[in-house]
């Protein structure tokens, strides 16, 4: 097994999700005057990753399961959410099973390192919880994301869980800025997850995954994107409006002009698979350059 395919199992490219959250959180830690340990920063970093392919080696043992990964419509989404790695013969189904168990261990292991830097287990039970949530993102009997809820589990667990957490680990603390902080970044992981759901609308159909997309229908849900992208961009307004973010943190508008191309997009071509599958592109543009520009004028301030 060559580390590519490896690497193509946990699906590398979304590991930003995870990141970002941590290095947007330990910029904060920096501006509000905290020392930034570079070894928890690390260790934090360690566990997210290892955590979040976990759960995508969950999500695709069970959505190869279910046959979603398998359909055709799937397989020719240039951003598809599976790795296909069990489809294209690459790893048994078993195997992926294995390796999911091996970054849940990895992950469990720096929860518990991490958990001893304060007391209270406030880290052993924000981890309990995210692992519970990703597990049961497409495992039954909860099957979250096939009943449609996995919009808001996904803010929670990339936003206000890895957030919040990751500031906590390393000043001791629960602060307002680190949990409106936390979701900005939550909710365009969510709006990167929610837009991925259009051009996969025939096949969550045919499979039983009721996203809010097929309960809405594509019309009908590409009028909530441009609410669902403005979100981010009015809590870094607020943020700044009550001083918990420094003026420079606006810098996050410098990617406004990819999120309206991805609006006038979904108001206008909800129902194609292939300009939506470009919208993709522009949101996970978005959270990438949005959260490093948020991240760099944290720490400069």
């Amino acid at each position: 097994m060559t580390p590519g395919t490896l690497l193509r199992a946990v699906r590398a490219p979304s590991l930003t999700a995870g990141v970002m959250p941590v290095l947007t959180a330990n910029a904060l830690v920096a501006h509000h005057g905290f020392p930034v340990d570079l070894e928890v920063m690390g260790l934090t970093l360690v566990g997210m990753v290892a955590a979040q392919s976990g759960v995508n080696l969950v999500n695709d043992y069970f959505d190869d399961r279910s046959g979603l990964d398998a359909d055709p419509d799937f397989a020719d989404h240039p951003f598809p959410l599976g790795s296909r790695v069990i489809q294209q013969g690459r790893m048994s189904r078993r195997g992926v099973a294995l390796f999911a168990l091996a970054c849940f261990v990895v992950a469990a292991g720096a929860g518990l390192l991490l958990d001893r830097l304060h007391p209270g287990h406030v880290v052993l039970r924000i981890a309990v919880v995210g692992a519970l949530l990703g597990y049961f993102y497409t495992a039954p009997p909860l099957k979250i994301a096939y009943r449609g809820a996995g919009e808001p589990i996904t803010f929670l667990l990339f936003g206000p869980l890895a957030g919040v957490g990751a500031y906590y680990v390393q000043t001791g603390l629960v602060d307002v800025a680190a949990l409106l902080l936390a979701s900005v970044v939550g909710l365009l992981a969510m709006a990167i997850l929610f837009l991925h759901h259009f051009p996969q609308y025939e096949a969550d159909l045919r499979h039983g995954k009721k996203t809010p997309i097929v309960r809405l229908g594509p019309e009908a849900a590409g009028r909530w994107v441009p609410w669902i992208l403005a979100a981010p961009y009015a809590l870094v307004l607020a943020g700044v409006a009550i001083r918990v973010f420094p003026e420079t943190t606006l810098a996050f508008f410098l990617t406004l002009p990819w999120s309206i191309r991805v609006a006038r997009t979904a108001l206008q071509r909800a129902g194609e698979p292939r300009p939506m599958s470009r919208a993709v592109g522009n949101v996970l543009l978005v959270h990438f350059v949005g959260g490093l520009a948020i991240s760099l004028a944290l720490w400069l301030s």
